[in-house]
Formats: structure tokens, C-alpha cells, sequence
């Protein structure tokens, strides 16, 4: 079973078009054949909820939200329901759902970690809720009271961050958890942002 799934500009649109009153055409793509999967979207906007109608080849599905900030979330996860099924609860993994996401989050032993590599040096992967990890790599002179960071989020186009921090452990500590924080906020789609 091929698995579908809603892109980053779809998601966009998604969010733009939960507050009008219209059809629209998408198209979902499985991820590793890019098979092309295309459906309507027809919304009808109320004063207190939405009624969305999903038109995937023969079927017709219905789902009814109440206005929020999530509400383009919600109905990208009922559209992948419907193109893969119901999801299975006893999967080991259950795929996330867009409405749970939380990007960004930067926790206290992950900082830790961080704090680890300002000491002694090396290589991290930080997984901050996004599809990669933001890898993390720090080199520690001897001779000096600084750090060499390269960091990255991405595999076909990264986005890359390369400097040099100096100072006391504590303060390179800070400078290199604010860089991260930025990198995750460059990599969180827009759909998610706002």
C-alpha cells in the first residue's frame, strides 16, 4: 500500500482556502513512486464552522470543523485517511498526525547534549519534530576558547549554518542554542508558522 501524503505547498493552500466558500483541485503524491493521486476539495464556510466535502475519484467524504487555527491541519489529516485508510493502531510507528505536530521543540536534554559538544566537541543529531534532524557537528580547539559549528536540516537542498563562537563555555553554549532555534524556525513549514 502506497502511503500519500499532503506537501508543505498543499498545506499552505490548505490554510488559505479553509476560510472560503469554493471548490478547489489538488493532487496528492505517494512518496517513494510519486504516483498521483487527484481529489476536490469543496468548502462551505459558516458563521461558527466549515463543512469540507472530499471528492477522491468516486468517493465523496464529509467532515464539518469548527473555525480555528488548526482547522487546515485537521482536514489534511482527514484527506490522508481517506487516500490511505484508516489508520492501523497497532502499527509500531502510527504515522503523526499534522494537527499534533510541534516543530521546534528544543527540550532539556537535547540542550544538554548541546552543552556536551560546546565542552568536549563533536557530532549530534537533534530530532526537533521535523521529517530530518537537524545534525549538529562542533569542533573544539585546545589552543583557544572557541568552538568551530556546522549545522544542517535537509538532504537535497539543506540549510546550512557554519560559524565560528568564542568565549566561555556558557556563552558559546547560547550562541550555538539560539543559532539552532533559528535553523528551526527557517525549516518549519509555513502551513505550521502561523
Amino acid at each position: 500500500m502506497s502511503k500519500f501524503k499532503i506537501d508543505n505547498r498543499t498545506l499552505t493552500l490548505l490554510s488559505a482556502q479553509v476560510n472560503l466558500s469554493e471548490t478547489f483541485s489538488h493532487t496528492l503524491r505517494s512518496t517513494p513512486q510519486r504516483v498521483a493521486l487527484p481529489f476536490r476539495l469543496k468548502v462551505e464556510r459558516n458563521q461558527v464552522d466549515s463543512t469540507f466535502t472530499v471528492e477522491l475519484g468516486s468517493e465523496r467524504h464529509t467532515l464539518t470543523l469548527p473555525h480555528g487555527t488548526k482547522t487546515h491541519l485537521k482536514l489534511a489529516d482527514f484527506i490522508e485517511e481517506i487516500a490511505n485508510g484508516p489508520i492501523d493502531p497497532t502499527a509500531e510507528l502510527p504515522p503523526q498526525l499534522h494537527a499534533e505536530r510541534q516543530y521546534g521543540v528544543f527540550n532539556a536534554q537535547q540542550r544538554e547534549q548541546v552543552f556536551g559538544l560546546v565542552c568536549i566537541g563533536g557530532f549530534l543529531d537533534l530530532d526537533l519534530g521535523f521529517e530530518l534532524p537537524i545534525r549538529l557537528a562542533v569542533h573544539r580547539t585546545r589552543t583557544r576558547t572557541g568552538v568551530t559549528v556546522v549545522m544542517s536540516i535537509g538532504v537535497k537542498s539543506p540549510r546550512t549554518k557554519c560559524f565560528i563562537v568564542c568565549g566561555t563555555d556558557v556563552e558559546m553554549y547560547g550562541k550555538i542554542c539560539e543559532s539552532i532555534t533559528h535553523l528551526a524556525a527557517l525549516a518549519t513549514p509555513a502551513a505550521h508558522a502561523a
